[in-house]
């Protein structure tokens, strides 16, 4: 276990986290926690463009809170930069291995492979295979070399020493599940959720804490807070408060998604088969690290949500509650109905590992009554992910309202901020 301090740095669309933590006698100890808003037109589909603006931020923000440490291990995710898999290979030595990804890579990346950060890591290292097994599965993660670039140069430029970058996923999983993996957590398949400002992403963990599938969607916050300011007229930022302090979901009896289609939820159609699930991997140490999302798995494409919402439980007509509510219902239930039909697509894939929880995290969460909602809707236990359930704090530097109101922001950063620090 490390011994020294480690700042995790999740720089998102909307908002820089940061945490930073040292190894305890019992496990890691969380002794500073803050955030801050992103700078606007600083990041453009996830990826860095403005590295001098940012990397100032980043620098005033740890000032602020009075952070002192430099090593840093940060989060990267783009959906158009980053393509993270598993793939199957024949078997083969580590070695052969290396001489074989170079030639592999262009077969599973939409962009060139010129000029590529890439790392591999097989699922089951190869001395372990069953002595029967003709093929082996690989953990491909590739970057453009320009993206890593610009992370980088974001993090010299807040003046941090970059000890590794890691991927969304795999630190949230390492903050809610690995934690208490030995306690119970591995014993069950998970579905995280993390609903940010851009993007909902879905990963699904089996038992053991292995990442088996992953899925964007391109419905998040901002497009809620979008369908308030269109229904209402607002600037975005009126949305955004009216949102927050009048936003609400009202929901009894049936679920949304079956009264609006007229009957019960139907299955998705028959797919072609997925590649085989990912696995988390140790990689080799390096600024850009293997641990991360498998490549989006798509499901097959469905009729958007029909437009006639079910009767609901909600404020009188008229009010302001009430036209925030009928703004953002439609909304709510697209992002819903693209989550059940995920797992219903993991389901029918991996019929032997059917998931147990979904475990909630992003500023949505916040959205009241919305776990409830969704719990309702795909008729699954929905619990609010809190990093700070499993891992200590010291109270004494950290405030208590900065940790406990902003849980739902931190299992990434807390998770990168403990990466080495848990078996």
């Amino acid at each position: 276990m490390a011994d020294k301090a480690v700042l995790g740095l999740d720089i998102g669309t909307s908002r820089i986290k940061f945490v930073e933590a040292r190894g305890g006698r019992s496990g890691p100890v969380v002794t500073n926690v803050g955030m801050g808003m992103t700078p606007r037109d600083t990041i453009a589909n996830g990826v860095i463009v403005d590295p001098d603006t940012l990397g100032a931020a980043v620098r005033q923000l740890l000032a602020e809170y009075g952070v002192r440490t430099r090593s840093v291990v940060s989060s990267v995710a783009s959906q158009s930069s980053l393509v993270v898999r598993p793939i199957e290979v024949p078997r083969m030595t580590r070695s052969e291995l290396t001489e074989t990804m170079q030639w592999e890579v262009d077969r599973h990346i939409p962009f060139a492979a010129s000029e590529v950060v890439m790392s591999f890591e097989p699922l089951i290292p190869p001395e372990e295979l069953p002595e029967e097994a003709q093929n082996m599965e690989v953990l491909l993660a590739v970057a453009q070399e320009d993206m890593v670039d610009a992370h980088v140069q974001t993090l010299f430029n807040a003046g941090l020493d970059p000890a590794a970058l890691d991927v969304e996923p795999l630190s949230a999983s390492r903050s809610l599940i690995d934690i208490v993996g030995e306690q119970g957590a591995y014993d069950r398949t998970y579905a995280l959720l993390n609903i940010g400002a851009n993007t909902t992403d879905l990963s699904i963990f089996r038992p053991g804490g292995l990442l088996s599938f992953t899925r964007p969607i391109p419905i998040a916050g901002d497009t809620v807070t979008n369908a308030v300011a269109e229904a209402l007229g607002y600037e975005f930022h009126e949305a955004e408060r009216a949102k927050i302090e009048e936003g609400r979901v009202y929901s009894e009896g049936a679920p949304a998604l079956a009264a609006s289609a007229g009957g019960e939820p139907q299955p998705p159609p028959e797919v072609a088969p997925a590649p085989p699930p990912d696995e988390q991997g140790e990689g080799e140490e390096r600024v850009f690290d293997l641990g991360a999302e498998t490549g989006p798995q798509q499901p097959p494409a469905e009729k958007p949500p029909p437009t006639t919402l079910p009767a609901v439980h909600a404020p009188t007509a008229g009010s302001s509650e009430r036209q925030v509510y009928d703004a953002m219902l439609p909304t709510l239930v697209e992002l819903v109905t693209e989550v059940r039909r995920s797992l219903e697509y993991y389901t029918n894939r991996f019929p032997d590992s059917s998931v147990d929880r979904i475990l909630l995290y992003g500023g949505t969460t916040r959205l009241g009554s919305f776990p409830e909602f969704l719990a309702n809707e795909v008729g699954m236990e929905v619990e609010v992910g809190d990093p700070f359930q499993y891992v200590a704090v010291d109270e004494a530097s950290v405030p208590a309202e900065m940790f406990r109101d902003n849980a739902c922001f931190m299992p990434i950063v807390v998770g990168l901020a403990i990466r080495d620090m848990i078996d």
